[in-house]
């Protein structure tokens, strides 16, 4: 029993650290103009060397989510959210924090448009 509960109790841990479930949900209002943005694809795999260290297309990397096919819109609102430090993960938070709008938004375009990323 014991056993069970400190599984669930690091599993839970994992998951908040990894910044997917928040103990309180916080609204997040993205500028207009970064959402306006049309990314650039290509600009946008070139910068996703970094993002795809962790962000595997199998699910297989330790609780950290499947990124690619995501909406530009779910992309671009998780990456503000780490840059202006609203969602709380350090990793991202740092990784967020050296991109400009365009980066984000080319990195959005970038993963939306990936279907069958094959590792």
């Amino acid at each position: 029993m014991l056993k069970q509960i400190l599984l669930s109790t690091k599993i839970i841990i994992m998951v908040l650290l990894s910044g997917q479930i928040h103990a309180d949900e916080v609204k997040i209002d993205v500028p207009f103009e970064l959402l306006e943005l049309i990314g650039d694809v290509e600009y946008g795999e070139y910068l996703a060397s970094d993002c795809k260290t962790c962000h595997k297309a199998n699910g297989e990397s330790g609780g950290i989510p499947n990124i690619h096919g995501k909406s530009m819109g779910e992309l671009i609102t998780a990456l503000y959210a780490y840059r202006e430090k609203i969602k709380p993960n350090p990793v991202m938070q740092m990784q967020a924090g050296r991109l400009s709008d365009e980066e984000i938004a080319a990195l959005a375009a970038y993963f939306e448009n990936l279907i069958n990323w094959e590792e």
